[in-house]
């Protein structure tokens, strides 16, 4: 029997993942609200759109207070404020700094820089980590989940929009030759796109 992946919810709530993020537009989430209320939690000047509310529960109370802390010098739904909630989240650096970027450029209306970035984008799933980061920093992004969110037998992949659909590439923990692979496959279709502009 084939194992499914862990989603994010079920990783916070075994201890790996240090706060959980969702809304009440989530139907998931709002099922499962009832698990997470024990935990500390914020709802101010959390929302990143308009309509829903917002939670960001934490596995415990020194958690929630350093996210606090850095909240109070962050312009609500600015680049900062997601690079912020991206690290408090659980994810990469690099990533949540790459996110981060790609948000300014869109809010700063930069658009061919923004479009650029945007080609260059893959995405992470493990361990129920969902996220995304520049092709350049694959190899640390992976690792950097690896070392944090380890679990045997949990499938690591790295998608990519080929054709408009997000195709996943399954990467065995510490394979850094698929590892490669992946990485010039996504290296070759952004040149095999510019080529065909």
């Amino acid at each position: 029997m084939v194992k499914k992946p862990l989603v994010d919810y079920q990783t916070f709530l075994i201890g790996r993942k240090p706060a959980l993020y969702g809304n009440t537009g989530s139907p998931t989430f709002m099922k499962n609200l009832h698990l997470f209320e024990h935990y500390p939690c914020v709802t101010e000047n959390i929302d990143i759109f308009d309509g829903e509310d917002f939670y960001l529960f934490f596995q415990n109370e020194e958690l929630k207070e350093t996210f606090l802390s850095k909240l109070r010098d962050v312009k609500p739904r600015s680049p900062e404020f997601h690079r912020l909630l991206g690290v408090t989240l659980g994810y990469p650096p690099l990533a949540a700094q790459f996110f981060a970027e790609c948000h300014r450029l869109e809010e700063e209306k930069h658009i061919d820089e923004y479009e650029r970035l945007f080609k260059q984008k893959v995405f992470f799933y493990y361990s129920g980590i969902r996220c995304n980061g520049h092709v350049n920093d694959l190899v640390e992004n992976s690792v950097w989940l690896w070392e944090r969110y380890y679990i045997e037998d949990e499938p690591f992949k790295v998608g990519m929009i080929e054709d408009n659909i997000v195709r996943l590439y399954e990467v065995k923990p510490y394979d850094f030759d698929e590892l490669e692979r992946v990485k010039q496959r996504k290296l070759d279709l952004i040149t095999k796109k510019e080529t065909t502009l």
